[in-house]
């Protein structure tokens, strides 16, 4: 049965060098292409912190947004951001040393503020791409810019409704109570006004009336001093008096005594001298009238209840309360003296604070006339305020909502496969030249037999591949150009571009073929394209990519064939852009440099080797 001699096949695999390693080759060649590309895919997204981009601040406005955008886009770690001016950004774009920019207008502080304009209007950003770049740097330079737009309207959007919506929702309110209060303050004022001017006439009164009382309170203590000093007199005058008046009825007591014996003496006298009174009639009734009389005297003077003796006791007595009368008044006089000097003094002091007073009250009076007039003019002023009270504008809340959007400067981002399109045209075309040499010889026998040259017998076997070659590009050109709408912006020169690549493709994989052998040299070719096509740049960045890719995107031809044919689709001024000859220069070089390669190797294939006729391995 058939299948139980499968081993047959495999066993030829285990004789000479090159069978062994060709079927280890062949295992490994879908790891080369799976390993490969996931490797070199694997986290583009995480790559991006490598990813050059220009940002341009050039925001005029007094709010500097623009500032603080930029501040925050370089302390970003997912984006390299760097800062640069216009003219740089332009250049680093257009040459690729960006892939691609956001610009910063000038006024973009002055869009973010006109929130409460009669005319809102979001802020722009500006991004600027070149598809000369790559189609995947563009689109993630579109997410970045809308991961950034985004972030933006949340900032500035929660910035304005903290600090703007919050405070109008409420402003209108409160001004129109303002408004209210400050008339009510006005009426108020007006009324205390009113009061402050019954104040300071009252204020003036009372200080008149105060003074006048100054002036009582002076006089007073002035007669309370004189009466005090009068007192004082009558009540020493008193007291001489009743002094005086003691001694009276002391010298009265002795003179009544001194005129009883008058009287005893006159009455003996009368005794005696009455036998003698014939003889004298009119001496004894003189006598008798004169003992009469001193008796009167006598009793007037001795006897108590005697009229003239009750009187001077009475006098007596009197003087004595008058003396000590007159001695309480004199200490009350000097209280009262005391008491008017205190009251003038305090009169004094009064007058003095009543004085203040009307100052106080008469600026007070005018000060409540100002306060009346800022009050009227402060309510007026509210009033009118509260009417101008910014209203949103129509637009205002979608201003708000997305206080940022994007303008795009530059480039439009194509459909993804026209993005695409010069990686995919770069792949057909290497593999079209590596299928090529499965039908060509890559070496021809007959001119090295011949004896011909090497460039020659180079040429021999690289020209019928050429034909292939123009034929497979100008196909490709036709059906992108005339079914799949390409449009590129450079029709003829796309197909000179992707013949002159084909070409340069037919070189590279006719040296693999020369130099290894068609068997090895297909392997060899395969596995060149696999690295060239992850290295190249047609996808991702480089810069997304590990190390090793990077590196090799440096030296990698699709690379270049890539950047040719960027130019020929989307840039209409290529010659601007220094990729543009570096890509037809490094192009030249490569397929000089494979041309001489193989001219080398046929020099050693002139010499036809046991393996040439019988080779261990065909694939």
């Amino acid at each position: 049965m058939a299948f139980l001699h499968f081993g047959s096949e495999l066993k030829r695999f285990g004789r000479g060098k090159l069978p062994p390693l060709g079927f280890v080759v062949v295992m490994l060649l879908p790891l080369l292409f799976g390993g490969v590309f996931v490797s070199a895919y694997y986290d583009p997204i995480g790559g991006l912190s490598k990813l050059p981009v220009a940002v341009v601040n050039q925001d005029e406005g007094e709010l500097d947004a623009g500032a603080q955008v930029v501040e925050n886009l370089l302390e970003q770690d997912n984006i390299k951001f760097i800062e640069v001016s216009a003219e740089e950004a332009r250049e680093g774009i257009n040459d690729g040393t960006y892939y691609f920019g956001i610009e910063i207008p000038k006024n973009f502080s002055d869009s973010i503020a006109s929130v409460t304009s009669d005319s809102p209007a979001p802020a722009t950003v500006n991004a600027v791409f070149n598809n000369s770049n790559g189609f995947i740097a563009s689109m993630l330079g579109n997410q970045v810019v809308n991961t950034v737009v985004e972030t933006m309207d949340t900032e500035f959007g929660v910035r304005i409704v903290d600090n703007m919506l919050v405070g109008f929702s409420t402003l209108g309110d409160g001004m129109n109570q303002a408004a209210e209060g400050a008339t009510t303050l006005s009426d108020g004022v007006g009324s205390a006004n009113d009061g402050a001017v019954q104040l300071a006439d009252g204020a003036v009164t009372l200080r008149d009336g105060i003074a006048s009382a100054n002036e009582g309170a002076q006089s007073l203590a002035d007669g309370a001093s004189q009466l005090d000093t009068g007192l004082g007199s009558a009540a020493t005058g008193s007291q001489t008096l009743a002094d005086g008046l003691s001694s009276l009825s002391a010298g009265t007591a002795q003179l009544g005594q001194g005129a009883t014996q008058v009287s005893d003496g006159v009455g003996q006298l009368v005794d005696q001298v009455a036998p003698l009174t014939a003889f004298v009639p009119d001496i004894n009734s003189q006598l008798i009238t004169l003992r009469d009389g001193a008796a009167t005297i006598a009793s007037e003077l001795s006897d108590p209840s005697s009229t003239y003796r009750s009187g001077v006791d009475s006098a007596v007595s009197a003087s004595q309360q008058l003396a000590a009368g007159l001695q309480t008044l004199k200490d009350g006089s000097s209280q009262l003296s005391i008491g008017a000097r205190t009251l003038a003094d305090g009169t004094s002091q009064l007058a003095a604070g009543s004085e203040q007073l009307v100052v106080g009250a008469q600026a007070l009076r005018d000060g409540t006339v100002q306060l009346d007039e800022g009050s009227s003019e402060l309510a007026l002023k509210l009033t009118d305020g509260a009417s101008q009270v910014p209203t949103f504008a129509d637009g205002a809340d979608t201003t708000i909502a997305t206080p940022v959007e994007t303008e795009q400067a530059g480039d439009t981002t194509p459909l993804f496969g026209i993005g695409l399109a010069p990686f995919f045209m770069a792949v057909g075309l290497f593999m079209g030249a590596t299928v090529a040499w499965m039908i060509l010889h890559p070496i021809s026998r007959r001119a090295l037999d011949s004896r011909m040259g090497g460039f020659r017998g180079t040429l021999a076997s690289y020209l019928p591949a050429t034909v292939l070659g123009l034929g497979q590009a100008t196909i490709m050109w036709a059906v992108l150009y005339f079914l799949l709408d390409l449009n590129p912006a450079h029709p003829a020169g796309l197909w000179m571009a992707m013949v002159a690549i084909s070409w340069v493709f037919i070189s590279i994989t006719h040296m693999f073929n020369n130099v290894a052998g068609p068997s090895a040299g297909r392997v060899l070719s395969i596995v060149m394209m696999a690295f060239q096509l992850v290295s190249s740049g047609g996808l991702y960045p480089p810069e997304t990519q590990p190390a090793f890719f990077h590196w090799f995107h440096t030296y990698d031809p699709i690379t270049y064939a890539v950047n040719l044919m960027r130019q020929m689709i989307f840039n209409d001024t290529p010659s601007n852009d220094p990729r543009f000859m570096q890509a037809i220069w490094v192009l030249l070089f490569i397929w000089a440099l494979m041309l001489a390669i193989s001219t080398l190797a046929n020099r050693t294939n002139k010499v036809l080797r046991m393996k040439d006729y019988h080779p261990e391995l065909k694939v």
